[in-house]
């Protein structure tokens, strides 16, 4: 099982290792300290200039890691003092590495300098040991509007999992969605699908709260999010007014609260599953 604190863990690894692979084919240049009568202090090495490939390797990577460490900090939303200075320590040193800037830690020796950069990364991995000793092990789906309105009977996506206890979310975003299209999609066919889903919901919410969850067919639990996302705290190309990127902002909250559970968003929506390939959301379409 792909829980979130796993994925962030094997896409470090695969950054780290390209990353290892590259500054392993620099060279690293001693500094001349003494120079006009000035002595420069400082690292004792820098790197060489690198070949256009492998400045276009960096600029991946970069890219990668960028985009990694966004995720990482919507998972870590509400440090804790301690957890916050870790991550921030981390990421110093990681962006060293990663801009091939002055470095203490660089030698001449590259098979000691992949040692140092790994040793840099295993910060990140002592941080992300938190995650996985929190939470449960759940399998969380999550429908989207379209997805909830075709099938809102949760039995109908064990599927997807295997198995037949599982998390079933509602999200804030889905559920206002529902509410408006009950009453204005151009099709009275769907029209009366969602109606059907509101009134299964309904008959949830008449079981127990659903804030808390209410078990159905014996091992599904319902939950319903009552709050929208936080924007704020989450990824920085998402837009509040978008419909989409609410959910996917809603669906790292999720995440971020269930760090050890594989979090799956239930989508036929080519759009929405792009977006959430991007902020490395496992994605699943109802059969």
């Amino acid at each position: 099982m792909r829980s979130t604190a796993s994925k962030l863990r094997n896409d470090l690894t695969g950054i780290t290792d390209r990353l290892g692979s590259l500054i392993g084919e620099l060279s690293a240049k001693r500094r001349n300290r003494y120079g006009n009568g000035i002595v420069f202090i400082g690292p004792e090495y820098y790197w060489d200039e690198p070949t256009s490939e492998q400045a276009n390797q960096q600029l991946a990577i970069k890219r990668d890691y960028d985009d990694w460490f966004e995720i990482l900090r919507s998972v870590f939303r509400d440090p804790t003092n301690d957890v916050g200075r870790r991550i921030s320590e981390a990421h110093s040193s990681m962006v060293l590495w990663v801009e091939l800037g002055s470095n203490w830690s660089i030698t001449s020796n590259p098979a000691d300098n992949i040692a140092a950069l790994r040793r840099d990364a295993g910060k990140y991995h002592d941080i992300l040991d938190i995650l996985e000793s929190s939470g449960s092990a759940d399998e969380i789906l999550i429908p989207d509007t379209n997805a909830l309105a075709t099938q809102p009977d949760p039995e109908q996506y064990k599927a997807i999992v295997d198995s037949d206890k599982f998390v079933f979310v509602l999200l804030p975003t889905v559920l206002g969605e529902l509410d408006h299209l009950k009453n204005n999609h151009r099709n009275p066919e769907f029209r009366e699908k969602v109606n059907k889903a509101i009134t299964r919901i309904k008959g949830w919410r008449n079981q127990g709260n659903l804030r808390d969850g209410v078990t159905v067919n014996r091992n599904i639990t319902v939950k319903a999010v009552a709050r929208e996302p936080d924007i704020k705290k989450t990824l920085s190309w998402l837009d509040f007014d978008n419909k989409d990127d609410r959910i996917i902002a809603s669906v790292l909250e999720v995440q971020a609260s269930n760090p050890t559970a594989r979090v799956i968003l239930v989508t036929g929506d080519i759009n929405l599953a792009n977006k959430a390939d991007v902020a490395k959301i496992e994605t699943a379409e109802l059969a």
